[in-house]
């Protein structure tokens, strides 16, 4: 485990998702389940509880949450499309041949299933409801395979066919919300990676993007982070009070927010930004320490 982890930082970014879960890029969804329960039994921090591990602790807990990340990713239909559309340059040759082989035959695939669509939009009289009821089987079929975009596809032909069917709108607005969230997972998880890679700027943005998806206090945290660490002291206090704001009791994102205020010289609100994080932290050293620095 130690020569794998080592190896792994090594690499560090290079590493694709592919690579980490030890599957070809045109592994089936099952396939993708199978590595990531096999790995997480060696990388699970859990794995290794109550042993000393010394250097090896942070990079087990960082490698185990790049893992969940990828199998996240690729276990999602749109997410891992457009991974794969991102990240392309750095697959290897073989698994870029396979993205390939895969992108074409889903294409073939999608296009037959718009065409059949189509055609059973032509259905009349009660011929209309057994089709809505196909579209409906199909799309519950598509979202239980992972494939949402063809889900939805189908439950909006299905509620066009069938415009008084309420579990057709019910189940097509759930899976449009979890599109959604989705969605904005992927852009979080975009912007950690390019965090990570220290592109502060495209970080930023990003993370500022996924915020616009859906608020979420690690989005506006991580563009509060990047900003700061590009020196933009003002956005970096905008996405910070954006944290807070979307959890209060986040002390990361209290005590970033004191910082950025220490930095504008901003001393009485950055003592009101450590004076809430301490009552509801009061062991919190590093809170202690820079209020005692005021």
């Amino acid at each position: 485990m130690q020569g794998e982890l080592r190896a792994l930082e090594a690499r560090g970014a290079r590493v694709s998702h592919y690579e980490l879960l030890g599957i070809p890029a045109d592994a089936d969804r099952a396939s993708i389940r199978r590595a990531y329960l096999e790995k997480s039994k060696k990388l699970h921090p859990d794995a290794w509880y109550g042993k000393e591990l010394g250097e090896f602790q942070p990079m087990l807990s960082k490698w185990f949450q790049k893992l969940a990340a990828a199998y996240e990713t690729l276990s999602d239909e749109e997410s891992r499309t457009k991974y794969d559309q991102t990240h392309r340059a750095d697959l290897s040759v073989s698994d870029r041949a396979a993205v390939q082989r895969r992108e074409l035959s889903r294409a073939e695939e999608d296009r037959r299933e718009r065409e059949r669509r189509e055609r059973l939009l032509h259905s009349k009289g009660f011929a209309r409801l057994g089709a809505a009821r196909r579209m409906y089987d199909d799309a519950i079929a598509f979202a239980e395979g992972g494939r949402r975009t063809q889900a939805i596809a189908a439950l909006k032909t299905a509620r066009e066919l069938d415009p008084n069917r309420k579990e057709i709108a019910q189940k097509l607005l759930a899976l449009e919300r979890e599109q959604a969230h989705a969605r904005a997972q992927s852009a979080l998880l975009s912007a950690k990676d390019k965090e990570d890679s220290e592109q502060w700027g495209p970080a930023a943005a990003a993370y500022g993007a996924a915020f616009q998806m859906e608020k979420n206090a690690m989005a506006a945290l991580g563009a509060a982070r990047c900003a700061l660490q590009k020196g933009d002291t003002q956005a970096a206090t905008g996405w910070a009070t954006r944290a807070v704001e979307a959890n209060p009791a986040d002390a990361a994102a209290r005590f970033l927010l004191a910082r950025c205020f220490v930095l504008m010289n901003m001393k009485a609100r950055a003592r009101g930004e450590l004076s809430a994080l301490l009552e509801k932290h009061p062991d919190n050293k590093e809170a202690k320490a820079l209020l005692r620095g005021l």
